[in-house]
């Protein structure tokens, strides 16, 4: 009995070589990467709105501009929403003192007076400056949040001089190691009742 399945190798070869019959081409993507599958589909997508004004070699121009628009907006919501992420460990870290600011439950007077017993202008000019934003906050002129930073706070108050420039004493003691002396401690002190008998 003879095989009657006879196979033609000249003809799978013809058919091999024409594309309608390249069946590999489906399944393994035709060697495009997904970039330039992405730039094809946007160059159609882009090519119908625009018909023949568009240029195809604008199209990765336009897809850059696109990812740093999104990376940009990306950055400013972590910043705005979540300062923390943007502050190296040094700043994150205070040694002696409590290293969480907080403008509730706290007799600032006393703590204050405290301070000042022990020479702890540091300490004193922090207080003075957190029963400012409390004043603040309690006459509605800022929004106290415990995220926020005191740049943030200087934007939502700006029109008073002296808030600046308390912030900037604060800023500078608190996170810059500057030494606080009993000069500063008095201006801070003169700087923090202003502040807080503007309207």
């Amino acid at each position: 009995m003879s095989d009657t399945l006879v196979i033609d190798s000249v003809q799978i070869a013809r058919w091999q070589a024409q594309n309608d019959f390249d069946y590999n081409r489906e399944l393994v993507g035709g060697g495009m990467t997904f970039t330039q599958w992405l730039m094809m589909q946007l160059d159609e997508l882009l090519n119908s709105l625009f018909g023949q004004a568009w240029n195809s070699e604008y199209t990765w121009w336009l897809l850059s501009a696109i990812g740093v628009v999104v990376l940009g907006v990306v950055g400013w919501y972590l910043w705005r929403y979540h300062p923390g992420l943007f502050m190296w460990q040094g700043q994150q870290q205070e040694t002696g003192e409590d290293t969480e600011d907080t403008i509730y439950g706290i007799d600032f007077d006393a703590v204050i007076s405290k301070a000042l017993g022990r020479e702890d202008y540091r300490e004193a000019v922090r207080m003075v400056y957190l029963r400012t934003l409390k004043a603040l906050s309690d006459g509605r002129q800022i929004d106290w949040q415990p995220y926020k930073t005191p740049s943030q706070y200087v934007r939502e108050f700006p029109a008073v001089a002296a808030f600046r420039t308390l912030t900037t004493h604060f800023l500078r003691v608190r996170y810059g190691n500057f030494p606080a002396t009993r000069e500063l401690y008095d201006e801070v002190e003169t700087l923090g009742k202003e502040v807080a008998r503007e309207p």
